[in-house]
């Protein structure tokens, strides 16, 4: 009575102690039995949940289970782990030797959009990597614009916008505009009326003339006033130099569009393109002169 029981002890210590390898082996001969459900059970736990084969043992097992899960009519699964082969291989194939012809259809339309798929991502990858270049060149970019002295006298605060301070540009061309407009309209009103030397002025009008003139003075000198500011102002904040921000224009080509960048010239091969011809000057007369490019 104790030989069975010694037998089955001797079976599972066997099963027990199978490697990875000798199990995908009884797998690839159950799976050619065409035993497909009980080879997908043997190869299965190999995989799922934890892969404990070699990668070449593992490419090899997602193909079996999938060609199983077809011949079952599980396309789905058979996708799936067609899929996952073609990841860790591309570049496999499989033939009708030991798989139906239906699976190896299944599989080469698979790896066709694995392919599709692989080649969408590096595209991807590489414009993520295009824009990271050119944004990385954006912030490493530094301009400096020559800033002339000279600058610093121009009116009706431009200097200060050239500084780009546009707050006290708005200050400076509020002052010296109005206090400049209200001078100049009133002397050319006066001039206009009265002349230059204002001889032809009524006496009723003595008054009125007065106040203008007054007015005109006034708001020159605060014409004025604010001018010597603006000035003084833009040079306490003058810089020979100063930064900018730079534009797209300053960047090179072939980061903002690969397709620019420059190519080197098709090299010349046939008979035609190196052959050079041209007018040649003798002391005869003029000539044909051949030559040849390498």
């Amino acid at each position: 009575m104790r030989t069975p029981a010694l037998i089955a002890i001797v079976l599972i210590a066997s099963t027990a102690a199978a490697t990875p390898s000798q199990d995908l082996e009884r797998g690839r001969k159950t799976f050619r039995t065409k035993d497909w459900q009980s080879a997908i059970e043997v190869i299965n736990p190999l995989l799922y949940p934890d892969v404990v084969l070699r990668e070449e043992d593992a490419i090899e097992a997602h193909v079996l289970i999938g060609a199983a899960s077809f011949e079952l009519g599980n396309s789905d699964r058979a996708v799936n782990e067609f899929t996952r082969a073609l990841q860790l291989d591309p570049d496999r194939s499989i033939g009708n030797l030991m798989f139906s012809d239906g699976a190896v259809r299944l599989f080469d339309r698979t790896k066709e959009e694995v392919h599709v798929r692989l080649e969408h991502e590096a595209e991807k990858k590489k414009l993520a990597l295009q824009a990271e270049a050119l944004e990385a060149y954006r912030k490493s970019l530094h301009v400096y614009e020559a800033r002339p002295f000279y600058l610093n006298f121009i009116p009706f605060g431009l200097a200060q916008f050239t500084q780009g301070r546009n707050g006290m540009g708005t200050v400076m061309a509020i002052g010296q505009t109005s206090t400049f407009l209200a001078s100049a309209g009133i002397f050319g009103y006066l001039v206009g009326t009265y002349g230059f030397q204002s001889n032809a002025v009524p006496l009723t009008s003595g008054p009125t003339v007065r106040r203008l003139q007054q007015i005109e003075i006034g708001t020159g000198i605060g014409f004025f006033a604010f001018y010597a500011w603006g000035v003084y102002d833009a040079i306490r904040h003058h810089k020979a130099r100063q930064q900018v921000e730079g534009d797209d224009s300053l960047i090179p080509p072939e980061l903002l569009d690969p397709s620019k960048a420059k190519k080197p010239p098709p090299k010349k091969t046939s008979f035609r393109d190196r052959l050079q011809l041209g007018p040649m000057l003798t002391p005869q007369g003029f000539g044909i002169g051949i030559g040849w490019e390498n």
